[in-house]
């Protein structure tokens, strides 16, 4: 099963009118409202006992039939998790198959790969108007969506490619530029080299690399316009620059397809 990580402290809304795409975990606290189709995932002892498709209705879930506008309420504040990795000893997991948009919270802009669409190794990640009907400008299929998958990596549904930062275990300083590559799954780039392509979605919204501990950064103090780099830099996670302008580092999820 394919997931990204769900870390929110505040309300999502969804409107779905057929199943479609958004994955997600959650323990504790959370609480499910939602008419997509989702699988629910049982763990027991970090294990995958039981998997069902059903729809959620308020707290309940139920056969997919619904197609109303609901949402998702999360209640909890804890440690990252990710889809389908069984972390706690007693957890349920919920999720669908398929691929998000990643929205800019004070731009409201996407995380975008250049071009039209974008898909070749190396090329760079910009901030763009989100294309949340799914289709480029120009008609063509978005390269805007995209999955968390296990281990950490951000992962292109068009490509097939993976978030990374240019010159690898090399990059660290504020400023290096952000590129679609391949994905390095083994968790290495080379070699006895740490991959510098895991990510983790922590609290307020901010994408923080694993490697270098920094975040995922719009180049500019603060910037907005289409077609601006996406750069790796210190997490502002005070949600200012260290000018006292508002953070352009804080991140949400489009379930939209």
């Amino acid at each position: 099963m394919r997931g990204w990580s769900i870390f929110l402290a505040h309300k999502l809304e969804i409107c779905c009118s057929s199943p479609h795409s958004l994955q997600g975990l959650g323990a504790g606290g959370l609480v499910l409202s939602i008419s997509c189709t989702w699988r629910k995932l049982i763990c027991q002892n970090k294990s995958i006992v039981k998997q069902n498709q059903f729809n959620a209705q308020g707290e309940k879930f139920v056969k997919p039939n619904s197609r109303k506008c609901t949402a998702i309420a999360v209640g909890f504040v804890g440690s990252l998790l990710w889809g389908a990795t069984c972390i706690l000893e007693n957890q349920n997991a919920i999720a669908q198959v398929g691929g998000i948009f990643i929205r800019n919270e004070l731009s409201n802009k996407c995380i975008d790969v250049s071009g039209d669409p974008g898909t070749a190794n190396g090329t760079q990640l910009l901030l763009n108007e989100c294309e949340l009907s799914g289709f480029t400008g120009s008609g063509r299929i978005t390269d805007q969506k995209w999955e968390f998958i296990r281990g950490g990596f951000i992962r292109n549904i068009l490509s097939n490619k993976c978030i990374d930062v240019v010159a690898g275990e090399l990059a660290t300083a504020n400023g290096t530029r952000l590129q679609l590559l391949t994905c390095e799954t083994s968790g290495f780039s080379r070699p006895g080299i740490a991959t510098d392509q895991r990510w983790e979605y922590i609290g307020a919204g901010f994408i923080r690399n694993g490697l270098s501990n920094k975040c995922i950064d719009v180049f500019g103090n603060p910037a907005t316009a289409n077609n601006t780099p996406l750069v790796l830099s210190d997490c502002e996670i005070s949600g200012f620059s260290g000018s006292g302008n508002t953070s352009d580092q804080r991140w949400r999820w489009e379930p939209r397809f």
